[in-house]
Parts: C-alpha cells; structure tokens; sequence
C-alpha cells in the first residue's frame, strides 16, 4: 500500500501552512466569550435604559426624587386611592389613632414604615379635634436602612400618609408591577441566560475546532490499531498538536519496522520448519524402503533361524521408527502451518503411559550409546490421566533426547506423583522428570530454554549430534501446557547435570 500523503503536504498551496500555538487558539475563545458577554450585558443595559426613555419603566431614583411631592399631594388630597399613588412606592394611611386604614405594604416593610412615621412625627398623631387646634404639620422624609426612603404627611384629619420606595427600577404600568419582577431582576436575568447561550455557543464552536485539529490524531491511532502502518500522519496547523502528530509518526514508523522486522523473523522460522521438515523426508523414505528390503531378504538368506529372526526384528524397528518419524514429519509440518499438534484428550492409564514411554526411551538410549534408568512410583498403580498419548509421548520423549545429547553417561527417567503447589486448588500432579550428568543449563537457558528457536546454551554446546534447532523444549513446553501442565527447567543440587520436569494433573 502506498503512503498516504497528507492534503496539505500536497500541492495547491505555496508554502507552508501558518502554524498557531495551542495557547493563542483557547486565548482567542476567550477573547469570543469576554465580546460576547460586552454585547450581551450592553444590550441588556440598554433595553432597560430605552425603557425607562419611553415611560415604561421608572428609573431608580424615581421614588427618592419624588417623594416629598406626592407626599404633599396625599396630605391635601380629601381621600386617597390606590390609584392615585405611582407604582414606585409601597403606602400606609393612618387615622387620628395612628391606626392603618390602607396600604399595600405587609410584614416587616409595613412594621419599618410605621416605625418611620412615628419617628418622624414624634407624637403629633392626634385626634380630630386637636389636630384642628394644632394645625397642620409639614410635611418631611426620613431615609431608611437597606436603600429604602420613607416620606411621611401628617393629614387634616389627625392621621398621616407614608411612603417609601427602595432604590429599584419598577414598572409604570400597575398590571406589569403586580404580575412581573422588577425591571431590574428581569434585566439580570435575561443577561445571565443570554450570556449562558453565549458562553456555550462558543465553547462548541471551540470544541468543534479543536476537534477538527486533532482528527488526524484520532486517525492516525486507529489506523495504528488496526495495524494499518503504510500511511504517514497527517498535520494540523497547531504547533502543540503537531508535536504530538511527530511524535505518532515517530512511534508509527518504529512499530511498523518492528512488526516487518518480527513478520520477517516469523516467517523465516515458519519457512526454516517446513524445510527442516521436507529435508526429513527424503532419508526416511529411503530408510524405510531399506529396511522393508531388509526385513524380506533376511527370510530367504542361508542364515541360522536365530540370526535371521534377530535381524528381521531389528529391521521391524527399523521400520516402525521410521514410520513414527514420518509422523513427527507430519505434525512438524503441520506446526509450521499453525496447526494443532494435539488431538483431544482421553483418560490414559499412566503405567500404560509410562512403559510405552520407556521403551522408546531405552531404544533411543542404546541408539545414543548412554545408559539410562527408568523408575515408575508404586503409588502411581491404578492412577490415569486425561492426555494425547502420542503427543505426550513427543513431549517426554524431547526431554529424554535432550538429556542423552548432553549426559555424559547417564540419563534417569522417573515417573512419580506429586501434590498441587501451594496456594492453588488441591489436585494430584503427575511429575516426569528426566535428568542427565552432563555440564547442566545455562543462566540463559533456564530463563528462555522453553522458548522456540532458542539456542544459545553456551554450557550445553557440546551436544552429541552437534545440530539443534531451540525446537524440542518449546515442543515439550506446548504439549505440557495444551495438557494443563508445564515444563520447568533445573539444574541438579550437587551441580552437576540438568533437570527437566514436565508435570500434569492426574485425572
């Protein structure tokens, strides 16, 4: 697959492409969010101010300004009306007693509007009568606590008019100011709302950019997931993010020349396998076409029954140990092509397991020239496992191998039962173990020996066939673990020699 070139690495444009910081492009949101918040408080200041223009609304300071006037024009008024007072102020009449006849005030605002006219009048409450006597009382203004003024007249009649008014804007239509807040809380939050529009409007305006700038990020890491590695990582115009694009092309390009490399390595052992596999082919075929020869010659030579019936049985090995390395051949070939060496399991009775085992071992032992001794633990009579005798088999029978390339005379092969090691669910273990006399593993070996190709075993470089290919632990080691198992790798107490354990759950 070609690379993929970036748009705006290609042609069309001259240059290249202005890159901004990260910082300039969130400061130049905010500076979006602080104009729209200016024009959206300045229409709120001006709605109210046209308003107030037009008559709908009194301004603040309308019922300071006015309240000694209308305070008046109650005093000299014959009776007072709701009507007649403006919406700017909350009143109270009282009589001669000083007792409240109307008013629109109630709780406490009534309370401190009392409390003001009696300040203020200081006794000059009084009845009809003496009222007359006395005159009439001028009129005057009391401010209160919490920029709220009260405006007190006596009246003819003995009793007084109160006003008060806070210092709030406040609708001049009595409807308006009995259903609606007043202008200002209006004005508030019709400002507050808009400016919460504001804000997230250009907070998803920003969020849709700085989306936009980082999609070749979200690209190039799926694409990376994907393994899709051919393709270069594109660029946004933003310096940070950039770095952060550099640093994915970077570690893209590292990960695909790793894979390719890892890709190149696994099929050169895959391709390594099949041609070890094939070359095998070739001496079998003509062993076993020898030994089939042999095994019909000896009949028919001039030789003593006890010679010709010794070297026809020695041709029938010959010929059955061909044919079980034609087998191997089959599953190696199979294993280079990723297929499964072992087949479902079945209960196996282990003493039948074991002495299947030890006469392919013993005849391997005498092929090698070693001596080996086999020991099966009496406990183990009766005892079965859940296995692929064949594919076990495999398995004991590499570590035996293994163990006559390197002993130096002896190989011990024992089959004995073990207990669940301690912290896992109580099961009895089969354990075979096989050890040699020879210069035993090497740090390195006992670290990575179950590992494929592995073969940088510089204690056990000797080995007797001088050829090996890092496959038959990791055999041993896979067929162990497809039974539940393991393979574990030791050297022996006194030093000398190895150790090798595969161990499997008793069924």
């Amino acid at each position: 697959m070609a690379a993929v070139r970036s748009p705006r690495a290609s042609g069309g444009r001259r240059g290249a492409p202005r890159r901004l910081s990260l910082s300039l492009v969130i400061l130049r949101y905010f500076a979006y969010i602080i104009a729209g918040l200016a024009l959206t408080w300045l229409a709120a200041f001006t709605a109210l101010a046209a308003a107030i223009n037009t008559g709908s609304v009194y301004p603040a300071n309308y019922g300071a300004a006015h309240a000694a006037e209308f305070a008046e024009a109650l005093a000299g008024a014959p009776a007072i009306s709701a009507a007649d007072i403006p919406t700017a102020y909350g009143y109270a009449v009282l009589d001669g007693t000083g007792a409240v006849t109307q008013t629109n005030l109630d709780g406490d605002e009534l309370q401190a509007a009392l409390d003001a006219a009696r300040s203020l009048l200081d006794g000059s409450v009084q009845p009809a009568g003496q009222a007359e006597a006395a005159g009439s009382a001028s009129t005057a203004e009391v401010g209160g606590a919490g920029g709220v003024t009260y405006a007190v007249a006596p009246r003819a009649d003995g009793g007084a008019c109160v006003l008060s008014s806070a210092y709030l804007p406040q609708f001049s239509d009595p409807a308006l100011a009995e259903s609606l807040p007043n202008p200002q809380n209006l004005m508030l939050a019709a400002g507050c709302a808009m400016s919460a529009v504001v804000i997230a409007l250009i907070a998803r305006r920003a969020s849709r950019v700085i989306t936009r700038k980082m999609a070749p990020l979200v690209a190039a890491a799926g694409r990376i997931g994907r393994q899709e590695l051919d393709f270069a990582v594109e660029r946004s115009n933003v310096r940070e993010i950039d770095d952060v694009l550099g640093a994915v092309e970077a570690m893209r390009a590292s990960l695909k020349e790793s894979l390719e490399a890892r890709w190149r390595a696994d099929q050169q052992q895959r391709e390594q396998v099949a041609a070890l596999a094939h070359d095998l082919k070739t001496p079998l075929t003509v062993l076993r076409a020898n030994a089939d020869f042999v095994s019909e010659e000896m009949a028919s030579e001039n030789l003593d029954a006890g010679m010709r019936r010794e070297l026809s049985a020695a041709a029938r090995d010959i010929a059955g140990g061909a044919e079980r390395l034609d087998g191997y051949v089959r599953l190696l070939i199979e294993a280079s092509r990723g297929q499964a060496a072992v087949n479902a399991l079945e209960p196996v009775a282990v003493s039948a397991f074991a002495q299947a085992v030890e006469k392919d071992a013993r005849a391997l032992a005498h092929a090698a020239g070693r001596r080996i001794k086999v020991a099966q633990d009496p406990r183990l009579a009766g005892a079965r496992i859940d296995a692929d005798a064949e594919a076990l088999g495999r398995a004991v029978m590499n570590l035996v191998s293994n163990a006559l390339d390197h002993a130096a005379g002896t190989v011990a092969l024992s089959f004995s039962p073990a207990a669940t090691r301690p912290g896992k669910a109580e099961r009895p273990l089969l354990v075979i173990a096989v050890e040699d006399d020879g210069p035993g593993f090497s740090p390195a070996a006992l670290e990575h020996g179950c590992e494929r190709f592995f073969r940088d075993d510089a204690s056990r470089a000797g080995a007797a066939d001088g050829a090996h290919y890092g496959l038959g632990l990791a055999i041993a080691s896979d067929i162990a673990h497809a039974h539940g198992g393991s393979v574990e790798l030791a050297n022996r107490a006194n030093g000398r020699g190895a150790v090798a354990t595969i161990t499997v759950p008793l069924g």
